[in-house]
C-alpha cells in the first residue's frame, strides 16, 4: 500500500480508525507511508503534521516501523511553513 496523502489529510481524531480499517481490509499488507512533521501553530492542515509517536500508536501493535527517509521540504509546505517529510516502511509483525 502506498499512502502518500491519505493519513496526512485526516484530522487527528480520524487517523486511528482509518489505520485500523486499512489494516483490516488489506490483511496487514506492507505499507509505504509518507508523512509530514511541522509546527501546526504556523499552518493549518491539510496536510496535517503526523508525529512518529502517532504512527507508533496507530500501527505499532501490528507492524514493525522503519523510517526509510527524512528530508526537509524545500521552500516549506505551502511555500512558507518549515517541514520535514518522512517516509516509513511498515511490515506486519511476525508473531511467534
Amino acid at each position: 500500500i502506498y499512502d502518500r496523502a491519505a493519513l496526512v489529510a485526516l484530522p487527528s481524531k480520524m487517523r486511528a480508525n482509518y489505520a485500523a480499517h486499512l489494516m483490516q481490509i488489506t490483511r496487514l499488507a506492507p505499507q509505504f507511508l509518507v508523512t509530514f512533521e511541522y509546527d501546526q501553530s504556523r499552518m493549518e492542515g491539510p496536510p496535517f503534521s503526523v508525529a512518529e509517536e502517532e504512527i507508533r500508536r496507530c500501527y505499532g501493535r501490528s507492524y514493525s516501523l522503519k523510517r526509510a527517509a527524512s528530508v526537509e521540504v524545500a521552500g516549506g509546505l505551502k511555500g512558507s511553513c518549515p517541514a520535514t517529510e518522512n517516509a516509513w516502511v511498515l511490515r506486519a509483525e511476525v508473531r511467534k
